[in-house]
């Protein structure tokens, strides 16, 4: 199945215009479709990585800053850069992805649900207190 098969970022096209205006969402889908289909599927699968690496730290009872969370922290940060066109998210704003993780129950879903969205949030505050 191609990758814009399993994810269809066409369905959130209004709320990202909305949010952040239509430059946000012509900039996400080109630089989506630049990707092609293996690297739709490499970001993706990265995702995934980052999503259970952090369930399965949840579930061992590590802390938000130890030395294995803040390794998924700083792999989401790189994730989430290249998203944004090789920009890396300030301090503010990876704090505001990570408070909109457990705000939005899509993101919080996405998580695990409320603990894993906190323990995520946690996660990026706790990386973004030691950088500074």
């Amino acid at each position: 199945m191609p990758a814009a098969e399993q994810f269809d970022n066409e369905q959130y096209r209004d709320e990202v215009v909305e949010r952040w205006g239509k430059d946000a969402w012509a900039n996400g889908q080109s630089w989506w479709k630049a990707l092609g289909e293996l690297g739709q599927k490499a970001f993706m699968a990265e995702g995934t990585a980052l999503r259970n690496g952090y369930t399965e730290a949840l579930a061992e009872g590590l802390a938000v800053d130890s030395t294995e969370v803040i390794s998924l922290v700083e792999r989401h940060r790189t994730w989430i850069s290249q998203a944004w066109g090789g920009v890396e998210p300030t301090a503010e704003q990876f704090r505001g992805l990570a408070d909109m993780y457990v705000a939005d129950e899509r993101f919080a879903r996405h998580y695990g649900g409320a603990d894993g969205a906190n323990f995520v949030r946690d996660a990026i505050y706790a990386w973004t207190e030691s950088t500074q």
